[in-house]
């Protein structure tokens, strides 16, 4: 009995793990908050910073059909990631990685930085809504988060 507890819960991980996280093209969540955008098409550009267990700021507005170039700098002394989803998602994202300390990630929106690096993060904004932005990383999930609000048009 115990064998069978021990592998439906290996088959409730993976599928957990295999959720929105593993194909995002696949996934009603990244059509839901929006898509990534084209360069071309930028409206404005965001820039966040993130210190150790902090997103500065914390609360970004939007317009529905927008195109934000997002500049994050990692400006702390430990690794950050910015993943973009609902609080949904975002907090099976941490759960997986708490469970998969090293596992690779490669969603769409996401961005993974090392102390001191600066990445961009080009996003098309669909509709209206509340989006939340948040550094999954063991320990860093509970304080380093964020809300893009999505205003109509």
């Amino acid at each position: 009995m115990r064998k069978f507890a021990t592998i439906i819960s290996l088959v409730s991980l993976i599928l957990l793990s295999s959720n929105v996280y593993s194909d995002p093209k696949n996934s009603n969540e990244v059509g839901a908050m929006g898509q990534p955008g084209d360069d071309s098409q930028v409206s404005r550009t965001v820039k966040l910073t993130q210190v150790d267990n902090l997103f500065l700021p914390n609360e970004i507005t939007v317009r529905e059909g927008e195109t934000i170039r997002f500049v994050v700098k990692n400006a702390g002394d430990k690794k950050h990631e910015m993943l973009v989803g609902s609080q949904e998602n975002l907090k099976k994202a941490a759960h997986v990685r708490r469970i998969y300390p090293d596992r690779e990630h490669t969603e769409s929106h996401l961005l993974q930085l090392e102390p001191g690096e600066q990445k961009e993060l080009i996003w098309h904004f669909e509709q209206a809504g509340t989006i939340e932005y948040a550094c999954p990383l063991p320990g860093h999930f509970k304080k380093m988060r964020g809300t893009i609000i999505v205003e109509r048009k």
